[in-house]
């Protein structure tokens, strides 16, 4: 785990070395069974934007975080790791992170088992570091709940024309804002501060998260491969409704027929693309993102951590340049 020679508190940039290093370091060190798999995962690097947030929310006025820190936040990256891998499954996605998806290079029995690992890796970090914080466990595991019922909730809706503009926030809200706000508030926790001040942490967690994932929904009509390292229009093409998509069906009611057809075809879903951009989904969608981001960067100037807000304003920042 954390190596003896590391500080008992790091600045921010060497503790996300730190949990970077200790996210390959667990990885590398699994059983030789599922190995290969654990070494293919360490290829591709992430944002690590969830252990940003989490190591910037448990930072103390003087800008250093402490070991528990860089172990929540491997924890929650390895967690987030493990959603990708069930994710590329119920997708059938063959690419991740700029190389071959886990399922797409093992098989999906492989690849589930793996997914279902890497959540157990994540339960034992956490459980490491728990008996300091034993009333905040289930945070972690309520977290985990909120992330599963998300994706099922998004998996019951594929193909649903009529779904709501509500009821695809409480997707997302499950589905990506419960792990930045799960992480957010363990960061606070570990830094010692009151449930109350952890809780409001949880919320910018929240909203950050869910500008994040309609900015990422608006690009996958924006982008291709080279820019998203994904699919092309890769929610459409598996029938996932998101935002842009709803607000166009509003525009243009007729669009829900299309949708509703059976596997559609390379040149149906590129006109159906471009009819979202053209009757202002996407446009719309964006307005909503904006919306989310400016309340969560309005929350992050209320901090008196000065340090947690220059650095979260910076990464608020980095979310809504990289995905516009």
């Amino acid at each position: 785990m954390i190596k003896s020679d590391l500080a008992p508190r790091l600045d921010y940039q060497y503790s996300l070395e730190a949990v970077r290093l200790l996210m390959k370091e667990t990885l590398l060190e699994s059983d030789e069974l599922i190995l290969a798999m654990m070494q293919h995962l360490t290829l591709g690097a992430g944002k690590n934007l969830r252990a940003m947030l989490l190591l910037v929310s448990a930072m103390d006025e003087d800008g250093f975080v402490s070991q528990d820190a860089v172990i929540a936040g491997a924890a929650v990256e390895i967690l987030h790791l493990a959603t990708l891998v069930h994710d590329d499954i119920i997708d059938e996605a063959e690419i991740r992170r700029g190389n071959a998806s886990l399922q797409r290079k093992f098989g999906k029995k492989e690849a589930v088992i793996c997914g279902d690992y890497l959540f157990c890796v994540a339960i034992a970090m956490v459980a490491e570091i728990s008996n300091r914080y034993p009333e905040k466990l289930k945070e972690f595991t309520q977290a985990m709940t909120k992330i599963c019922l998300g994706e099922l909730r998004q998996f019951k809706h594929n193909s649903d024309t009529d779904l709501s503009v509500l009821n695809y926030l409480k997707i997302i809200a499950g589905k990506t804002s419960a792990l930045f706000s799960l992480a957010m508030y363990s960061g606070a926790i570990i830094n010692g501060n009151s449930d109350k001040e952890a809780r409001f942490m949880g919320r910018i967690g929240h909203n950050m998260g869910l500008a994040f994932q309609i900015l990422d929904d608006c690009a996958d009509y924006q982008s291709d491969v080279e820019v998203t390292k994904k699919s092309v229009k890769h929610d459409l093409a598996e029938e996932v409704i998101t935002l842009p998509l709803i607000f166009a069906f509003l525009k243009k009611p007729e669009l829900k027929q299309q949708i509703r057809k059976q596997q559609l075809s390379v040149v149906e879903i590129n006109e159906i693309i471009a009819e979202v951009v053209n009757v202002g989904g996407v446009s719309m969608a964006h307005d909503v993102a904006e919306k989310y981001y400016l309340k969560t960067k309005k929350m992050i100037d209320t901090l008196p951590n000065q340090h947690q807000r220059l650095l979260m304003g910076q990464i608020l920042g980095r979310i809504w340049k990289v995905e516009n």
